[in-house]
């Protein structure tokens, strides 16, 4: 991170898919299914098909959704997942693009200009597909994909709060700026490419004001248990959130149950600045202090400069 804007999360301008720049993909007419993973460290995609053609998601980040939900943007946070099902039954011969409209979204989720670039203001091309004629019988959409089972009884219920790099570096706004610039005038070159590791080892971003200690384990829960997790975001700008050894279900965001398409198994969520998220977890894998498991946002550089906990799973 040579810039000290870096440690807003790193962009690049160029787009791999599946290791290419610009790939086109070869399909024939007949329904296309999509694996979706945004395996950038700090960019959000919202996915869109040209011409505004409508799509169907199957599945979140750990399974199958209960039933097809129609879409025409679904936007992605780092290393979240999600399946679609897109219908080239008719469209054989012609072309179309997987895109991101990021412009419609991404921009307003952070109260600070500086955090979106060029492409977070644009609508940009990510993969071609070129439709061959059909080599199969025309498939159909399913109106049932899975049974999602109710949770056990909760158990216990913890509070997260996360908070950005502005809310505690001299009062944030400019003074915040100027503190990070000249932290990040001192930090050590030593990483590849002459990039710092870190910022002046500065706790820019945590988790219920703590920063991640490697010799901390945050708190212990009982293998078996099913827990409810509120996570507010009073960070500036929205922040993924990510849970090892474990897969969730959204239980309502501010108040109100989630929308079709994230209802399904998660473990990666996005939280928009000032919103309130609840997740409920079963824990069904050992943890131990040796190898504990972790909790953080999934943005590379706010996991990396503090924005992470650790936790243990031991039986009763």
């Amino acid at each position: 991170m040579p810039q000290a804007m870096d440690v807003m999360g790193m962009k690049g301008n160029r787009f791999l898919v599946n290791g290419r720049e610009s790939p086109v993909l070869e399909a024939p007419a007949g329904w296309l299914r999509l694996r979706l993973l945004n395996g950038s460290n700090a960019r959000l995609y919202n996915f869109a098909l040209s011409g505004d053609r409508t799509f169907y998601q199957i599945a979140t980040d750990a399974g199958f959704l209960e039933a097809p939900v129609a879409l025409q943007r679904l936007l992605l946070a780092p290393a979240e997942r999600a399946e679609i099902l897109v219908d080239l039954r008719h469209l054989g011969g012609k072309r179309l693009w997987l895109r991101s409209d990021s412009a419609a979204v991404v921009p307003s989720l952070s109260t600070m200009p500086m955090d979106s670039d060029a492409y977070d203001r644009s609508v940009f091309d990510l993969l071609e597909i070129r439709v061959s004629p059909a080599r199969a019988a025309d498939g159909r959409l399913p109106e049932h994909l899975a049974t999602l089972a109710n949770l056990p009884e909760i158990r216990r219920v913890r509070h997260f709060s996360l908070q950005g790099m502005m809310d505690g570096m001299g009062g944030g706004g400019m003074a915040g700026m100027a503190a990070l610039r000249k932290a990040a005038a001192k930090a050590p070159r030593n990483g590849p490419g002459g990039m710092s590791m870190g910022i002046g080892n500065l706790p820019l971003f945590t988790i219920n004001h703590l920063a991640m200690d490697m010799r901390r384990i945050d708190f212990s829960t009982t293998l078996g248990n099913t827990e409810l997790w509120e996570v507010v975001n009073r960070a500036h700008m929205a922040h993924t959130f990510h849970v090892h050894g474990v897969s969730f279900r959204i239980q309502s965001r501010d108040g109100r149950e989630p929308p079709p398409w994230e209802r399904g198994w998660k473990d990666v969520v996005l939280i928009r600045r000032g919103e309130s998220v609840r997740l409920a977890m079963t824990f069904t894998q050992p943890a131990s202090e040796a190898f504990p498991f972790m909790y953080h946002c999934h943005m590379l550089e706010h996991e990396d400069n503090g924005m992470m906990g650790q936790f243990t799973v031991v039986r009763s």
